[in-house]
């Protein structure tokens, strides 16, 4: 190969020499050259590969190559796509490198006739049948059989004449494969790696050991047996015409090989790119076989295969004279009928893009929808993936059909019946949809991809038009082809399944990365330094929630308005009405139908209307969960709904339209935090807010209860939605709301959050006296309450006075004897003993006792109760005798009245027992620590807490009186 100044222009290419594989493949197909070219200028932001430029034989070559790791159809159709936009004038494609090969099923008696290792595998037609088949696209029918629908363009007329030459002039022995090999005579690893390491076994044979281990420990009984190649065959360039198929996937499995190959009519050949190539341009397909798509593990023969098939491809083309090539008809660029220019700001969406193409490429009339919640960038994924189909795929029609309403998809119809000259179009009365449907089903027509877009309200595709016999629906109107597909945009999950199955994508938000990327891109030069700020930036997108239209009007306020990042995000945060007013800002956006709203509240005003217009349930739900917090909502807690099929129905359509989400637990959900605040701002539009957020509180009232502690895993779930609402201020003057603080502060209490529960109390009893007055009994059963929980806080100056207060209300209403007023006070009593003021507190419960005994007998509970604090204010202040006998006479008259088993008895047992304990009268408290244990584990079985207690307390006791 010779070094050449030369520099042509990119018109002036017209063979394009195609090496998948850069380490293995490009330096075989350089070494072919007879001279390199310095490359041609050309846009390489449109097109970023890398070529290789120069001339074989008079024809002018463009060599290029995968990026390191990046194999397969769908990166070989990004690569040929941008390339044949670039060189428009290339004429002959050729897809060169290396693959896996397919044992014939019979064994010839010639060894030449068989594919070995190093052979060479050309496309070839010459069945009639396909060249190249795509094994994996299809159809499984009923009897077992697999029909094959994915097969390639077969190659140029020009080259299969030219191989059909080669074949003759081979077999005359008129070739120069020796003259070609020689060029890679310099570079050992093309040589013959050695017939000893061509080994075939049979298909089932697994082979044993680590790579590159050279099947030095597999079982030689398993290789077929096969008429071997001598030494002299080694120097022969064999080569074979057959079929060769193509796939996604690389194949080692011998079985899979030999079940590849009688799908596809015995293919000699599988690999990886063809399939790629042939959405943009006819090829040859070329491989040099390398192994034999089995478990063997070693790649001695990569290079070879790969210098055998760039000698060859060499020798083809050098039967093709260059001024014939030239002749060869160029590519026609399919019809184009997009409304929208090619979006320059999008981001992202890598994984998204590469299911799209691969649904493209699969064709076979197949349908996909993409879903996602209003302005989480469908359409303009679609838009980027028609942009990126033209680029790669020139020959195939790409059209646009929005159907927003019925006009505007008939619309779409007309401009595209007028683009592709349908016959028949001048007749008034001729059916535009079904001409352009037939024109599209035909598959003579062509490859296509045709973009449904905004297909988010159901009944405009599927309601039928007219009445009777002339009744029909426009997704009749369709075009079915195995040649096309359909990619449709709709914000409902629901739609997008019955358009297109389970052959769905949902679109969420944005990657952080993207997101970033997005703002970026959208932000104008004077704004582009505070991108340096990273923690505000972070801050900026989570506002948006990472949402791309929500991210496009964000930045367009900034832009408009000449403010900082810092300043969006106070007046956004500054108060939910000023979040609102954001989200509502009109903008401008080229990439949106002209009558389109671009507010995204105002798209997701939209959905929400289609949602009341198809089931009122579903917006009941979404207006009360406006009112609520936005995340983890209940099942539970949604207001009840006729039945469960109508529930779940409801539920079905708000997820559908990824309003909502459901979490793990199938039991709760998530309302999208914008959806959230754009609902309230609906609400109150509609002058529905009030009313809403009053139905919120009934509810919660109802459901919440007064803090039981056996159902408290239902109620904790409630109860974040609870302090929510307590506190918006429309609830303020609602007197239910009383109602809701005193549930929220029972619940808090049983749950040991005191604080909580302290603050609603105060609120509430704040609420109770300006409305009932101080002296209502409600008012006093919160005083009580929040005295409580000032006690059970330690609390005790607060508790008392609180106490105090109420005592003295009582006694002013009720009379010193009162139950109520003896309760109050017993509760005064316990907060002056944890005070410490025991004087004051035995003088109370002394009074108390004396009270107790003359409105009750001395055997009443209430009055035993009395003694029990009695006696334990007499062991706090140390004087245990007094203590121990009001103890023991508690004690008798509980067992007299009650029995031994009761728990109030065993309590005073327990009691006794410890005082006793406290003077180090160790004996005669495990007396009564084995008597309370026995009586409780008979009462209440081994497990129970208070007779592990008392054994404790018994053993310990035991070693006390040991150590004494």
């Amino acid at each position: 190969m010779a070094s050449s100044k030369q520099q042509l222009y990119c018109t002036d290419y017209h063979v394009a020499w195609i090496c998948p594989v850069a380490d293995i493949e490009l330096l075989p197909a350089r070494l072919m050259l007879d001279e390199e070219h310095a490359a041609p200028p050309y846009d390489t932001h449109y097109d970023d590969n890398t070529y290789i430029f120069g001339m074989i034989s008079g024809h002018t070559i463009v060599v290029v190559t995968c990026s390191q790791g990046e194999t397969g159809n769908v990166n070989a159709g990004r690569l040929t796509g941008s390339m044949f936009k670039t060189f428009p004038n290339i004429r002959m494609t050729v897809l060169v490198g290396i693959g896996g090969g397919i044992p014939r099923s019979s064994i010839s008696k010639d060894s030449l006739n068989d594919i070995h290792l190093g052979d060479v595998v050309v496309g070839w037609p010459g069945d009639g049948k396909p060249a190249c088949v795509s094994y994996d696209r299809g159809r499984s029918k009923a009897n077992g059989q697999f029909e094959i629908v994915g097969t390639m363009q077969n190659p140029d007329w020009k080259l299969t004449n030219a191989l059909s030459i080669l074949t003759t002039d081979h077999e005359s022995g008129r070739t120069k494969f020796n003259d070609q090999l020689a060029r890679l005579q310099h570079y050992s690893k093309f040589a013959h790696p050695g017939l000893e390491h061509d080994r075939l076994f049979k298909a089932d044979y697994h082979h044993i050991g680590e790579y590159g281990s050279n099947c030095a420990a597999c079982d030689k009984n398993e290789l077929v047996q096969r008429p071997p190649r001598t030494e002299k065959d080694k120097s022969k360039l064999v080569f074979h015409r057959g079929r060769i198929s193509t796939g996604n996937s690389v194949i080692q499995d011998g079985q899979l090989r030999d079940q590849i190959s009688a799908r596809c009519g015995e293919a000699l050949c599988i690999e990886m790119e063809a399939a790629g190539v042939d959405m943009n341009r006819k090829c040859l397909v070329i491989r040099g076989i390398s192994d034999y798509a089995d478990t063997y593990k070693d790649d001695i023969w990569r290079s070879h295969a790969a210098g055998n098939t760039a000698a060859f491809t060499r020798e083809l083309l050098c039967r093709i004279q260059p001024n014939v090539n030239k002749e060869i008809k160029g590519v026609v660029e399919g019809p184009w009928f997009v409304p929208f220019s090619k979006p320059k700001f999008f981001v992202g969406r890598e994984t998204e893009l590469d299911q799209l193409s691969s649904h493209i490429l699969s064709e076979g009339c197949q349908r996909l929808g993409i879903y996602g919640l209003g302005g989480c960038g469908k359409t303009a994924l679609a838009l980027e993936c028609a942009y990126r189909t033209k680029q790669q795929q020139p020959t195939r029609a790409i059209l646009w059909v929005p159907v927003i309403s019925r006009e505007s998809f008939e619309q779409a119809y007309r401009e595209i019946e007028e683009l592709l000259h349908i016959p028949g179009i001048a007749d008034e009365k001729a059916d535009v949809k079904r001409l352009v449907k037939a024109k599209l089903s035909d598959e003579g027509f062509g490859q296509w991809l045709m973009i449904v877009d905004n297909a988010d309200d159901v009944s405009v595709l599927f309601d039928p038009i007219g009445e009777g016999d002339n009744a029909d629906r426009l997704i009749n109107c369709l075009p079915r082809s195995r040649k096309g597909s359909i990619i449709f945009t709709t914000r409902t999950r629901e739609v997008a399944i019955k358009l297109a199955e389970s052959n769905v994508i949902a679109l969420g938000k944005l990657e952080q990365p993207d997101a970033k990327e997005m703002l970026r891109k959208r932000l104008i030069p004077e704004h582009q330094h505070q991108l340096e700020d990273g923690k505000t930036v972070d801050k900026f997108l989570d506002m948006p929630t990472f949402l791309a239209l929500a991210i496009v009007q964000a930045v367009a306020f900034v832009n408009t308005n000449g403010i900082s990042l810092s300043e969006y995000i106070l007046i956004f945060r500054e108060n939910e009405g000023h979040a609102t007013d954001l989200l509502h800002k009109e903008f401008e956006d080229q990439s949106r139908y002209r009558d389109a709203n671009n507010p995204v509240a105002t798209t997701w005003y939209i959905s929400f209307e289609q949602i009341r217009k198809r089931n009122e349930l579903a917006a009941t739900h979404l207006s009360f969960m406006a009112c609520t917090a936005n995340n983890d909502i209940p099942t539970s807690m949604l207001l009840p709904s006729p039945s469960k099929v109508e529930q779940i129905e409801a539920i079905g359509i708000l997820k559908a339209y990824t309003f909502i989400t459901e979490r793990d637990t199938q039991k709760a959900f998530d309302v999208h935090p914008l959806v959230h605040l754009a609902m309230r701002g609906w609400l109150k539009a509609n002058n529905q807010w009030n009313y809403w957020t009053e139905r919120t509180l009934l509810r919660l009232v109802d459901i919440v209860p007064l803090g039981d502690y056996n159902t408290r895993e239902i109620w904790t779930t409630y109860l974040p939605h609870a302090l929510d609402v307590v506190y918006l201020p429309e609830i303020y003057g609602v007197e239910a709301r009383i109602l809701l603080l005193d549930r929220i502060g029972h619940c808090e209490w049983t749950l040991g959050r005191y604080k909580t529960a302290e603050k609603m109390h105060r609120e509430m009893l704040a609420l109770r006296e300006k409305v009932s007055g101080k002296e209502h009994p409600f008012t006093l059963t919160t005083m009580n309450n929040l005295a409580h929980i000032l006690n059970d806080q330690g609390k005790y100056a607060e508790a008392e006075k609180v106490h105090r207060e109420m005592l003295a209300l009582i006694e002013k209403m009720l009379g010193k004897e009162h139950l109520f007023t003896l309760t109050t006070m017993n509760n005064l009593a316990d907060t002056l003993g944890g005070r410490r003021k025991y004087a004051e507190a035995k003088k109370m419960h002394r009074e108390m006792l004396a009270l107790r005994e003359k409105v009750s007998e001395k055997e009443h509970p209430f009055t035993l109760t009395t003694m029990n604090n009695l006696a334990h204010i007499l062991s706090d202040q140390g004087k245990y005798g007094e203590a121990e006998k009001m103890h023991r006479e508690t004690l008798a008259l509980r067992e007299e009245t009650l029995g031994m088993e009761h728990p109030d008895t065993l309590s005073s047992v327990h009691h006794l027992a410890y005082l006793l304990q406290t003077q180090k009268r160790y004996v005669e408290a495990s007396i009564l620590y084995t008597r309370a244990y026995k009586s409780y584990e008979r009462t209440f079985g081994p497990q129970d807490s208070r007779k592990i207690s008392c054994l404790n307390n018994y053993t310990a006791m035991q070693r006390m009186v040991e150590q004494q």
